[in-house]
This record gives structure tokens, C-alpha cells and sequence, in this order.
């Protein structure tokens, strides 16, 4: 992600009032840690949001 398009999602973060923001492709841990420096709030990828398997939630 360029150092541009981060700056564009700041002011909106800012412009908007986010409490988080979500980002549709999966983050590494640094990619996360560092976002969420800039963007001064959480941050999640859309990983995050998925409901988990069945199978790891005990049922089945």
C-alpha cells in the first residue's frame, strides 16, 4: 500500500469518525501494528470478521 493511499484513509478515519477500520485483504502483524499507529485506531482484515468452522467451535 503506498504511503498515498494511507494518507487518504487517515483523512478518512478522521473525516469520518471511525472507530476502526477494516481492510479486505489479510494483514501481517506488522502490517497491522503499523496501520494502526497511523490510523490511531484498530485495526482489522477481513479474516478477522469470518465466523469460525464448525468444527473449531466444538459443534459436529
Amino acid at each position: 500500500m503506498s504511503t498515498g493511499k494511507v494518507r487518504e484513509i487517515v483523512a478518512a478515519r478522521v473525516q469520518t469518525e471511525a472507530k476502526a477500520v477494516v481492510f479486505a485483504n489479510e494483514l501481517t502483524a506488522r502490517q497491522r501494528t503499523v496501520l494502526a499507529e497511523l490510523l490511531g485506531c484498530p485495526v482489522f482484515s477481513s479474516g478477522d470478521l469470518r465466523a469460525p468452522e464448525a468444527a473449531d467451535s466444538g459443534q459436529g
